[in-house]
């Protein structure tokens, strides 16, 4: 069976999302030393002014750390925590494990940051793995406010017209009350040249498995 008419440019997309955000999460999960579920992502195309109508909700303030991908493929990171979260996480690092919530410092800003910054990393650190190219984040920036706004921050290159993929990804730690999500937004062109390199590497893969059912035992 012809592997190009089974698997569909949304399922290679979905796929390479998740299992970046599954390397993510493990390396999030090492740095909390605690298990971390990652729910079943989920892949929507729309125009860029309709972001709104996929977020989970429009009233919740977050915290959002945002890399935009400078390399092999354009796009942005964003990793969003609930206000609630943003604190716990804080007091986890900077708080010898004193878990009350309350405003950002300074401390707390850069705390958010490096998070962020290792997080995308192991995502992109993936990404260049799963395609062989190199996937290199920006510096990450934070921003703060309602969950439709921080998840616009940054998006300099879309205009309002313009259709893009968004991928969603959240992960939670019930028994701390922990969640957040990955976004990864692409523009089409881009979500093209994802699926045609990794639909060379299955033909790879494919001809590599040919080849080992051709050689005879000695």
């Amino acid at each position: 069976m012809n592997t190009r008419s089974v698997i569909t440019e949304r399922d290679i997309i979905k796929e390479v999302g998740s299992i970046c955000a599954c390397n993510a999460t493990h390396a999030f999960s090492q740095m909390i030393n605690r298990s971390i579920l990652l729910e079943a992502p989920q892949l929507e195309i729309v125009k860029f002014k309709d972001i709104d109508t996929i977020l989970q909700s429009k009233d919740n303030i977050v915290v959002g750390v945002h890399c935009q991908i400078l390399s092999g493929v354009l796009g942005q990171v964003s990793l969003l925590f609930k206000e609630k979260s943003a604190y716990e996480f804080v007091s986890i690092f900077a708080a010898k494990g004193k878990h009350n919530a309350g405003f950002l410092t300074q401390l707390g800003v850069s705390t958010i940051k490096e998070i962020g910054n290792v997080v995308v990393s192991a995502y992109a650190g993936a990404m260049s793995l799963l395609m062989e190219i190199s996937v290199i984040p920006s510096i990450p920036v934070l921003s703060s406010g309602p969950l439709n706004e921080v998840i616009r921050f940054g998006m300099t290159n879309f205009q309002a017209n313009d259709k893009i993929l968004v991928h969603t990804m959240v992960f939670r730690d019930n028994e701390r009350k922990i969640s957040g999500s990955f976004y990864l937004v692409l523009e089409p062109n881009t979500a093209n040249n994802i699926s045609e390199v990794m639909r060379q590497q299955l033909k790879k893969i494919k001809d590599i498995k040919s080849k080992i059912k051709g050689v005879s035992p000695s």
